[in-house]
């Protein structure tokens, strides 16, 4: 077996595993026809974001399956950085579990090491299939399913709009923008989404709204149907792996949240029972529920995260006050991320790290790491993390895993 990138002309071959691994439709000449027509330069530059490694045969005759990687910017503690979207992690039914997918990944994280990436994110068909090639569970969210009787928001004033098919949809962008400029790996996007300026939304019984404080900002939108659950008529605007993009509920702070609850109670409780979204962990709503018995929150992970580059990381996180750490990381796959780093950092000053001989404060996997780091998991979480062994317990933890914004909302 060899593993390779597969070149774009090659995109049919990748299509035609994806559709036999997920039973998708497949039309191979006209994959082929797609994979040779000569691209724009928008298409050309769209494929240099995509990178897809395959497992074939010795005679390069049969691709045995393949990963692909999605180059986009993201945030991670007051900067940008790269970060590799997996998706498509497909195997041909007759050669699986025979290495080819643990080939390919292994192959994709490396590129994105030897290429800068300091992250990468996937959603998972199995979060311990994952755990294999260091990638750990992101931070949760919480989807609430809220009863519009049990609802008293106030009337905070601004204005909402609705944008119809051919609308303009630059005001979404502006409200994700402000949601998200705090948010680790949240994606750095020029559009809030192309295909969902392409749909033809009024067929799909899907309607947008955004919300614009008494100044003209745009702070917050909803992007909703209509949904039958257990009896029940839900205005249903939750953004899932399923979801993604197609609906949604974004707030840049209470007031517009007030906003929207207002405007959903007064436009829809005489149609609908319900009104269902998903909000970040962090956030928590139920000091705005007259009525918790009859609500819900469930509480799930969207997605898994990696770090790629242990240094740059490093080198860039966010700390507080002023001490070191000497954190003992272990990557199978990225050996260059492996040993004792010792992290030194002060307010005004770069962060300082180097590798050290000296004895960690902390041991764990690039697994735990990734989630600590990131924010998805803090100080408190260490005793419950089996790949975390802590040998000093006066280092000061707490400066380096606390707590952060943590959350992805695109589809690889």
């Amino acid at each position: 077996m060899i593993t390779r990138l597969l070149r774009p002309e090659e995109s049919w071959r990748w299509n035609q595993v994806m559709a036999a691994a997920f039973e998708w439709g497949y039309n191979l000449e006209k994959e082929q026809a797609e994979a040779t027509r000569e691209k724009t330069e928008e298409e050309k530059l769209e494929q240099a974001r995509n990178r897809c490694f395959g497992a074939l045969s010795d005679d390069d005759a049969i691709l045995y399956g393949c990963v692909n990687s999605r180059a986009y910017d993201c945030r991670f503690d007051g900067g940008v950085y790269k970060l590799g979207g997996v998706g498509g992690v497909s195997t041909l039914p007759p050669y699986r579990r025979k290495g080819a997918i643990r080939a390919c990944i292994t192959a994709s994280l490396r590129d994105m090491y030897a290429n800068g990436f300091a992250f990468s994110y996937l959603f998972p068909f199995s979060t311990q299939y994952y755990r294999k090639f260091g990638f750990e569970t992101g931070a949760a969210a919480r989807q609430w399913t809220l009863p519009l009787s049990a609802l008293s928001p106030k009337d905070v004033g601004g204005t909402i709009e609705q944008i119809f098919p051919g609308g303009d949809f630059s005001p979404l962008l502006e409200v994700y923008n402000a949601c998200f400029a705090d948010c680790n790996l949240s994606v750095v996007r020029d559009r809030y989404d192309t295909g969902l300026e392409k749909d033809n939304l009024m067929e799909q019984l899907r309607y947008v709204y955004v919300w614009r404080n008494a100044d003209g900002q745009a702070r917050g939108l909803m992007i909703a149907h209509k949904k039958q659950v257990d009896g029940h008529t839900v205005l249903d605007c939750n953004h899932t792996f399923g979801t993604q993009n197609e609906n949604g509920f974004l707030f840049c702070d209470a007031e517009a949240l007030m906003a929207l609850l207002f405007f959903a109670k007064s436009a829809f409780s005489s149609d609908y029972e319900q009104i269902s979204f998903t909000t970040r962990r962090e956030i928590d709503l139920a000091s705005l529920v007259g009525e918790n018995n009859s609500a819900a929150c469930r509480l799930f992970w969207n997605g898994m995260l990696r770090v790629v580059d242990v240094r740059r990381v490093l080198e860039n996180c966010r700390c507080r006050g002023k001490g070191s750490l000497r954190i003992a990381v272990e990557d199978p796959i990225l050996p260059q991320n492996c040993g004792t780093w010792a992290l030194t950092f002060a307010p005004g000053k770069s962060n300082l790290v180097e590798k050290s001989a000296e004895a960690p404060d902390v041991s764990m996997t690039i697994n735990a790491f990734s989630a600590l780091i990131c924010g998805a998991r803090d100080t408190l979480d260490l005793a419950w993390m089996p790949e975390v062994s802590v040998h000093n317990g006066a280092a000061p933890f707490e400066a380096v895993f606390y707590a952060k914004p943590c959350f992805m909302m695109d589809l690889f």
